[in-house]
This record gives C-alpha cells, sequence and structure tokens, in this order.
C-alpha cells in the first residue's frame, strides 16, 4: 500500500480541508513529520487509519470524537485518502457521526457515518461499496489483507505502540504472521484432522455400544462364552436333528399309504361321475331329431333364395323408374313457365339501348375540362394542408406553452423535495452499521433457541427411547414366559394323547410300567407347530429389538452431550444479548431495518431527483427553442395560404356550373366513374336479358324429350317386375310352401344353419365318447371294493404325533443355534469394522495430535510453520538490530516449551554480546526496545514481500521513540532508515527531536495556531 493524497476537514486540529499530496514528496521518500506538541502530527496517522478502517491508531479515540471543535457548523468532518495497490489506485471516503446545524430552519441533527471506496481508472471512479461503513471496512481488510490491530503493529507503527509487537506472546504473534503470511490452511488441516479423530472417536464408541447389546440378547458376557455355548449345543442338536430325520420318514411312508386309497376313491367317484353324465346325454335325443328337421325345411327355403331375390330386384327398378318419371314431367312444367318469363323481360332491350347512348354523351362532354379541375384540386389541397398546418402550429405552441408550465412547477417541487431527501440520506451508514450488529445478534440468539429446542426434542427422544427400551425388555419377558406356557401346553397334550391309548395291564410307552395309577389329561385345544413356531420366531424378534433399542439409547445420549456443551458455548457467545428476549430483538430489529430502508430509499429517491431535475432543465431550454422556431413557421404558412386562395377564386369563376358544384378533381373523376358504371351497368343488363331468353329455350327442349324418355323406361320396369313374381310364385308351390309367409317362417341365416348343424354333431360325438369312457372306468376297475380311510388316517395321525414331538425339541435346540449364530456373525462384522476403525484412527489420530500440537514440543502446525517464517523475519531484523545497538544485540526465537498450557513456539529472547547470555525482549531499555521493535517491523516488511503471494508492505509510518536514542544510535537508526527507503520504501517519522530535522531534510510541517493547523511541505 502505497498513499498518494490525504484530505482532511473539521478533523482533530485541523478546522478547514487540508491535503497532503505524499506524490510531491517523490517516488519513494523518507520524510520527517515536524511540529509542535498538539499539532496534529499523529492526526495525520490517526487520519490514514480512520480513512481505511474508521479507527484512530492509538484506539483511544472513536472516530465520532475526531471532529474539530473550533469547525462551523455547516461543516462536516470527513477524510479522503488515496492509495495505491500494485498497479491500481482506490479512493475511500469516511464521514464520522456527528451533529451539524440543520439545514432549515435552527437547531442541530445527527449526521450519521458514512464511508465510500472506489477504484480510479483515469479520470473515472467505479464504486466498489458505499453507504455500508461495514462493507467498506471489509473490503479494505480484502484488498490490504491486514485488520486494524495488525496495521498498527506491521504499517502505522503508532506512538506508544512500538513494544507491541516486539513483546506479543506466541498467540498475539501467531494471529498477526498468520493473516500476513496467509498460513490459514494449516489451520484448517488442523481442524479438519482434529474433526476427523472426533467422528473416529465417536463411531468407534457406538459400535463398543452395539457389541454389548448383541452379547447382551444373545445372554454371554463375552465372544469366548458364546463360542463355548455353541459348542456345547452342537451334539444335542446333531441328535435331535437325526431323531426328527428318522420321525419324518415314517410320517412320509403313512401319508403315501394314505394318497393312494384317496387316490383309488377318486377313481370310483369318476366312474359314477360318467354314468350320470351319459343318461343326461341321452335324455337330449328328442329335441335333437326335432332340431334337423327344422334344418331340413330351412335347406328348402333356401333352395328358393335367387328367385326371392330377383323378385325384390326388379320390384325395386320399377318404383325407381316411377320416381324418375315423375321429376322429369315435372322439370319440363318449370322449364316452359322458365321460358316465357324470359320472352317477357327482353321486351325492355330497345329502352335500354338509348338511354346507354344518351350517357356515353354526357361523359364525352364533360372529359374537356379535366385539366382545370386537376389544377383546382391541387389549390383545394394546398389550402386545406395550409389551413391544418396553421391549426397544428397554434396547437403545438399551446402544448409546448403548457408543458413548459408544468416544467416550472416540476422543479420547483422537486427542488424542496430534495432539501428534504438529503437530510434522511445522510443517516444511512449508521443505520447500516446498527442493523448489520442487530441482525448478527439476533440471528445468533435464533440458532441459540433453535439448538434449545433440538436439545428439547434429544431429551423428549431419549425419554422416549429409555421408555421403549424398558418396553422392549418387558415384551422380551412376555413373550419368553408365552412361549414356555405353549411348550409346556404342547408337552401337557403330548403326554394326554398318549394316556389316552393306555390299556390295563400294557406297559407304558414311556416309564415302562404296567400299572397306570394317574394318566395324564388335558382339557383344552393342542397348540400346533406353526403355533409354537411363531412364538419362537416372535421372542426372537424381541430380543433383536431390544438390542437395537439400547444401541439407539447410547447414540441418542452421547448426540444429547454434544448439543449441551454447543449450547453452554453459545450462551457464553451472546453473553449480555440474553437479557433481552428474542421477540424485544426482533421489535429493535424490524425497526432498524424500516428506519434503514427508508434511509436507503431516500438515497435512491435523491439520486432519481437529481437526474430528473437535470433532465427537467435541459426540457425547459428545448421547449423555449421550439416555441421560437413554431412562431417562425407560422408566420411563413399564412402567406402561403394568401397566395393559393386568390387563384383558386380566380379559377373556380369561369367553370361551368356542372365542374362548380362538384368543387374538386376528386368529385369530378368520382361523377364520370359514376357514368362509366351506369353504361356499363346498362350493357351488362342488356346481355343478361338476351342470354336468359336463349338458355330458356333450349332448357325447354331438353326437358320435354327427357320426360318421353322416362316414361318408356317405366313401361318396361312394370312388365319385368310381373314375370319375376310368377317365376316366384310357381317355384314356391312346388317346394311345398303354401303362401310367402309359411316361406319366410321356414328361412334361417347360414350362421344359425351352422350352429344347429354344429350342436348335432357335438351331441353325437360328446354320446359316443361317453360310452367309450364308460367302458374304459369300468374294466380299470374290475371287481375292486373301494378302500377305509379311517384306519389308515389314524395311523397317519399317530406318526404325526411322534413327529411333532420330535420336530419342536429340534426347532427349540436349532432356534437357540440360529440366535449363537446370528450373533457370532454379527460380533463378526463388527469386530472387522472396529479393526478398520482402529487402523484408520491410528494414522488420523497421531496426525492430528501432531497437528495440533499434543505431543513431542506441543507446537501445532501452523505455529510450526510461522516459526520457520519468524526465523527468516529474526534474521533480517537482526542484521538490522545488530548494526544499532554496535554489535551487542541479536533477536532469536524461544524454541522451548512453555509452562503449563501456554502457547509456545514464536516467543522473542535477546542475545546480549556483552554477557554471551540470553534474557527475555522485555529487559531491554526504552531506547533499546524502540530500535529492536524498529528492526522487527523493518525484518517483517523485507520477509513478508520476499515471498510470493505475500502482502506487500512498502509505507512504514513510525510515530515518536527517536528521542529515547543518544546520539551515536539515532545516526544508525536513521542511517538504517536511508537503506531501507532507498530499496524502494515510503517511510514516515514523527518527531519532534532537533537532530532529526538535521538528518531529513524532507519534511511535512504541521504550524499550529489559534484559527487551526495547516500542513506546508519543506524539501531539501
Amino acid at each position: 500500500m502505497k498513499p498518494l493524497t490525504l484530505s482532511i476537514t473539521a478533523f482533530g486540529p485541523f478546522v478547514d480541508t487540508q491535503i497532503l499530496d505524499f506524490r510531491a514528496l517523490g517516488e519513494w521518500p523518507l520524510f520527517l513529520i515536524n511540529g509542535p506538541t498538539g499539532a496534529g502530527k499523529t492526526t495525520i496517522l490517526d487520519a490514514i487509519c480512520f480513512a481505511l478502517y474508521g479507527k484512530t491508531t492509538g484506539n483511544e479515540r472513536e472516530g465520532t470524537q475526531m471532529r474539530c471543535d473550533a469547525a462551523p457548523d455547516d461543516v462536516l468532518t470527513e477524510v479522503t485518502f488515496e492509495f495505491g495497490l500494485g498497479d491500481k489506485v482506490y479512493r475511500v471516503k469516511r464521514v464520522p457521526e456527528q451533529q451539524r446545524a440543520k439545514k432549515n430552519g435552527e437547531g442541530f441533527t445527527v449526521q450519521k457515518s458514512d464511508a465510500l471506496l472506489e477504484r480510479i481508472e483515469g479520470d473515472s471512479a467505479t464504486p466498489l461499496a458505499a453507504g455500508k461503513v461495514t462493507e467498506v471496512t471489509a473490503q479494505i481488510e480484502d484488498l490490504l489483507g491486514l485488520e486494524v490491530e495488525q496495521f498498527r503493529q506491521v504499517m502505522v507503527l503508532p506512538q506508544g505502540q512500538f513494544r507491541k509487537l516486539l513483546l506479543a506472546d506466541s498467540k498475539e504473534r501467531e494471529a498477526i504472521f498468520g493473516q500476513l503470511f496467509q498460513t490459514g490452511i494449516y489451520k484448517r488441516i488442523e481442524d479438519s484432522l482434529k474433526q476427523k479423530a472426533l467422528e473416529l472417536k465417536a463411531r468407534a464408541k457406538e459400535l463398543e455400544a452395539r457389541r454389548a447389546g448383541i452379547l447382551e440378547t444373545a445372554g454371554a458376557e463375552s465372544v469366548d462364552a458364546l463360542n463355548d455355548a455353541m459348542a456345547a449345543l452342537a451334539p444335542e442338536l446333531a441328535r435331535a436333528t437325526e431323531a426328527k430325520q428318522t420321525a419324518e420318514a415314517k410320517l412320509a411312508a403313512a401319508k403315501a399309504q394314505r394318497e393312494a386309497a384317496e387316490a383309488k376313491l377318486r377313481e370310483f367317484s369318476a366312474l359314477n361321475d360318467t354314468r350320470l353324465r351319459l343318461e343326461a346325454e341321452n335324455a337330449k335325443a328328442e329335441s335333437m331329431a326335432a332340431l334337423g328337421a327344422q334344418l331340413e325345411r330351412a335347406a328348402l327355403a333356401e333352395s328358393l333364395a335367387g328367385t326371392w331375390h330377383a323378385w325384390e330386384e326388379r320390384e325395386k327398378e320399377r318404383q325407381s323408374a316411377e320416381t324418375a318419371a315423375a321429376t322429369a314431367e315435372e322439370a319440363a312444367k318449370q322449364a316452359e313457365l322458365s321460358f316465357a318469363n324470359a320472352k317477357a323481360a327482353a321486351a325492355a332491350l330497345p329502352e335500354l339501348d338509348a338511354r346507354r347512348h344518351q350517357l356515353k354523351n354526357e361523359a364525352e362532354r364533360l372529359a374537356e375540362w379535366r385539366p382545370r379541375m386537376h389544377r383546382l384540386s391541387v389549390l383545394n389541397e394546398a389550402i386545406t394542408g395550409l389551413g391544418q398546418a396553421l391549426n397544428a402550429i397554434d396547437a403545438n405552441l399551446a402544448q409546448v406553452r403548457g408543458r413548459l408550465g408544468e416544467t416550472q412547477e416540476r422543479m420547483a417541487t422537486l427542488t424542496q423535495q430534495r432539501r428534504d431527501l438529503s437530510a434522511l440520506s445522510s443517516m444511512a451508514g449508521s443505520l447500516e452499521a446498527t442493523l448489520v450488529q442487530q441482525t448478527q445478534v439476533f440471528e445468533r440468539h435464533q440458532q441459540l433457541i433453535e439448538k434449545e429446542r433440538q436439545a428439547q426434542k434429544l431429551a423428549t427422544e431419549l425419554s422416549r427411547l429409555e421408555a421403549d427400551g424398558r418396553q422392549a425388555k418387558a415384551n422380551q419377558d412376555n413373550l419368553t414366559r408365552a412361549r414356555e406356557l405353549l411348550e409346556l401346553a404342547w408337552h401337557q397334550g403330548q403326554a394326554a394323547m398318549l394316556a389316552a391309548r393306555l390299556l390295563p395291564g400294557a406297559p407304558c410307552p414311556v416309564c415302562g410300567s404296567a400299572e397306570h395309577p394317574s394318566p395324564a389329561h388335558h382339557g383344552g385345544a393342542l397348540p400346533s407347530d406353526d403355533e409354537l413356531a411363531a412364538a419362537r420366531e416372535s421372542e426372537q424378534q424381541a430380543r433383536e429389538m431390544l438390542s437395537r433399542a439400547r444401541s439407539e439409547y447410547k447414540a441418542q445420549k452421547q448426540r444429547l452431550e454434544v448439543m449441551q456443551q454447543e449450547l453452554a458455548n453459545d450462551a457464553a457467545t451472546l453473553g449480555d444479548a440474553l437479557a433481552t428476549s428474542l421477540e424485544q430483538k426482533q421489535h429493535a430489529l424490524g425497526q432498524s431495518r424500516e428506519a434503514c430502508h427508508n434511509a436507503k430509499a431516500a438515497q435512491q429517491s435523491l439520486q432519481a431527483l437529481e437526474r430528473e431535475l437535470e433532465q427537467l432543465d435541459n426540457t425547459q431550454k428545448q421547449l423555449l427553442a421550439d416555441i421560437d422556431g413554431l412562431q417562425r413557421q407560422r408566420e411563413q404558412q399564412s402567406g402561403e395560404l394568401q397566395k393559393a386562395s386568390g387563384e383558386q377564386e380566380s379559377l373556380v369563376g369561369a367553370m361551368p356550373e356542372l365542374c362548380q358544384r362538384l368543387g374538386n378533381e376528386q368529385a369530378f373523376a368520382a361523377h364520370l366513374a359514376v357514368l362509366s358504371q351506369e353504361i356499363d351497368a346498362l350493357s351488362g343488363q342488356m346481355e343478361k336479358l338476351q342470354t336468359q331468353l336463349n338458355d330458356a329455350q333450349i332448357r325447354q327442349t331438353q326437358c320435354n324429350e327427357r320426360s318421353q324418355a322416362l316414361q318408356q323406361t317405366l313401361s318396361e320396369a312394370r312388365s319385368r317386375e310381373a314375370a319375376a313374381k310368377a317365376r316366384f310364385d310357381t317355384e314356391l308351390g312346388a317346394k311345398g310352401f303354401d303362401d310367402v309367409v309359411s316361406f319366410n317362417q321356414a328361412r334361417m341365416s347360414t350362421d344359425d344353419m351352422g350352429d344347429a348343424k354344429n350342436r348335432i354333431a357335438g351331441w353325437q360325438q360328446l354320446l359316443a365318447g361317453l360310452k367309450e369312457r364308460l367302458a374304459a372306468q369300468q374294466e380299470a376297475l374290475g371287481n375292486a371294493l373301494p378302500p377305509d380311510l379311517t384306519e389308515l388316517a389314524a395311523l397317519e395321525a399317530a406318526v404325526q404325533d411322534g413327529f411333532n414331538q420330535c420336530n419342536q425339541q429340534w426347532q427349540a435346540l436349532n432356534d437357540t443355534h440360529v440366535m449363537y449364530s446370528r450373533a457370532r456373525a454379527q460380533l463378526g462384522t463388527e469386530a472387522e469394522v472396529a479393526a478398520r476403525l482402529d487402523a484408520e484412527y491410528a494414522v488420523v489420530g497421531t496426525l492430528s495430535d501432531a497437528a495440533s500440537g499434543m505431543t513431542g514440543a506441543r507446537i501445532s502446525l501452523q505455529r510450526f510453520v510461522l516459526g520457520v517464517l519468524l526465523d527468516d523475519v529474526l534474521i533480517e531484523a537482526s542484521e538490522r538490530l545488530h548494526r544499532m545497538s554496535k554489535g551487542r544485540y541479536r533477536l532469536l526465537r524461544r524454541e522451548d516449551k512453555a509452562k503449563g498450557n501456554r502457547a509456545s513456539g514464536l516467543d522473542l529472547e535477546v542475545e546480549d554480546a556483552y554477557t554471551g547470555k540470553l534474557r527475555p525482549v522485555a529487559t531491554l531499555s526504552g531506547g533499546e526496545s524502540f530500535m529492536a521493535a524498529l528492526s522487527l517491523a523493518l525484518g517483517l516488511s523485507d520477509v513478508v514481500q520476499a515471498y510470493a503471494g505475500g502482502i506487500k508492505l512498502d509505507t512504514l509510518f513510525i510515530d515518536e521513540g527517536f528521542g529515547s536514542l543518544d546520539q551515536d544510535s539515532l545516526e544508525l537508526a536513521v542511517r538504517t532508515l536511508v537503506d531501507l527507503q532507498s530499496s524502494g520504501r515510503m517511510i514516515g517519522v514523527i518527531s519532534h527531536v532537533t537532530e532529526m530535522k538535521e538528518q531529513i531534510q524532507t519534511r511535512v510541517d504541521i504550524h499550529k495556531d489559534t484559527v487551526g493547523s495547516q500542513i506546508r511541505l519543506t524539501f531539501a
């Protein structure tokens, strides 16, 4: 950043506008800002810092406190600073909040703070940020790469601030250097690794909870205990499986015997069905015979179809001939009437021809006056046009004069509005800053309330999960008891079934005793195998549900603890802002937003109003010019009108009465056109009458000839119809039909005849098939008798009971085995996941600890990088300090670990060549501290610019500190600054030390008097 110009108005001790042109001092000057105490030397640095960041260098005074008390009430305090950055030029202007005199009336009003940032390109300026103070500050920070505190420590070293950069601890120096060297990427790497490590820990903890739930569901304390239980269960399950397979084979044999008997019974049933169907089809023989007779009579009727259709066709031909003959006779009568009418109309032809000759003669006489009528029309049009032009000019004059009055009234109204809007728009900057601050606090409070709601929701969900867990445990216990009771009932039922088969003196199949003093009995219904299997499946599902409920409860509890910690941190961040409710904040935010909106609207309206006023002024000038032009046009048009009117009167006086009556060429041409049309109309009418007469005569002859021909055709059609009917009547009697009615009753359609034939053939085929099937079924069964299924069903039931008992024992053991297998498979999967998590955490956790400074020397990754950069800075700084201290001091980085949890790695110490020892920089005297701080600032400037992408620190302002140096040290310090300036730096030194004037000839002198300070430039 290189200063170009600084303009100060009513700021500090400067009453009127003072402009400091840094370009007049040279390309890269070393200059002294000199003046008596209180003259305003430090105010120049305050003005630069205020223009950029809205704050002064010392931070003891705000911008609102920098107004000059001696400044007139109508002069605003403002600072404008123009600076170069690379090959671009920027200008920033700020106005602090202040009291100013009202523009209208007496008293004062508050001028809100305002700011503007522009990029200068030649004579044009492009706004980058306007109105919003915070937005301008943010843009400056992006351009310079420095916040205000860092700017004070590396570019503007204000009075009393020299030792801050020198004595800053590791944490403070990390913030400054991190911004300067843009090492935020290393901090982001630290945070990313830390977040990833925390996520892996949380996943491992959740995984451990799931493994514990799986073991608890399986009823084992560990994986080894689960393996032991599975090993003990295996032989018992094998025996039960073998017993089940044996019982299953016996049951299959019993079922096969019973199914064979059922198949034989189905054969006897099929034989009976065939007999019944054959009897039913034999009963249809009579109806089938009747259908055959009907089919034969329909065939006779079908043989007469040709003669019948021939009669129908002849009858249709006769009817058509009758209709055509009647129509032709009527047309002949109409043609005769039309011919008579045409002859009567043709009688008017001689009269029409005489009228046509009369009109032709009149048209020829009028055609001789056509040229003079043309001239008269031209004059009429010219007179009309000139009159209309005069009227238009008069109308335009009235309209323009009206617009001029409206424009002047509008300009007066807008001038008053401009004064009102200017007062409101000046408040936009401070209102915007207030709105931004209130919005941030409101959003943080809103986020806090949302997190509290989420925490409450998590707590409620946790309570629900706890209740679900208790319910799942109770449900599992209930289902276990239900399964045990169901199995007990099944066993009791099996015992009762065995007891029912016991006979006195016969041995018991269970214990072998021949005595049965208390046989078992069971009064209720026995549970089925499906019911037992469903009970075991429900119990297993309840165990799995309980395991999931416990895992979800532990994960939800961990999420709630994290959310509660975040709530505590957010509440601490808000602090006193929590004293007001969210509704109060929202109300205040609404008021601020409305006020800001009104101020912005005023700004926009003011800009639009200024543009409109400028447009109105231009419009007023244009309207006045238009009035002059219109008046000149009116005078010219009036003269031409008088000349044309005189010629018109002369021409009209010499014309015949008809031409005068017609008045112009258009009416004259229209009259001639009417005469021509009448002549053409008469010729057309005569031609039409003659054509109608000829056509009517031809039509009469044609119609008479057609009527005679159609009468002959009708006579022939009647003869053919009579012959066709005679032939049909003869054949009808020969086929045995009494009349046409009996013939029509016997007729059948082709589809109906086909359906009747198919029904008869299908019935005959079905009857033959049933007879064949009955004979085959009787031969297959022979003399066999139907089997008895009762005994076979009882045998199968007994075998089924034995199978059910074996299957129940196997099912219980297999369910336990499946549960153990599932648990072991799930544990194996979880173990693989846990191994992957451990392997990943071994890498990520180690990297996170190293990057966060949790191991070894406890130096984070970013601080390690900054330590390397600081070493480069200290090399440059020590070289200058070594010269200024006459070879006594060097600055070094302290590398040993700090005590406790205090950050380390960027602390400084000084090497004293006189004692050969290292000691803290705080032990340096005032003059020594100044030389060390100056050396550090200059070394930092060199190193920052040496790194690609670094921030260019090509300007340095130093406020005081030289008075603490002796003569030799002062000369060395000035020589150091001269060397730095010669390498391409602008160095500004503020001092009232007399020797400094002798050392630095280029000066900015501040002259102080009773009416305010003045800035003057002095050159060698």
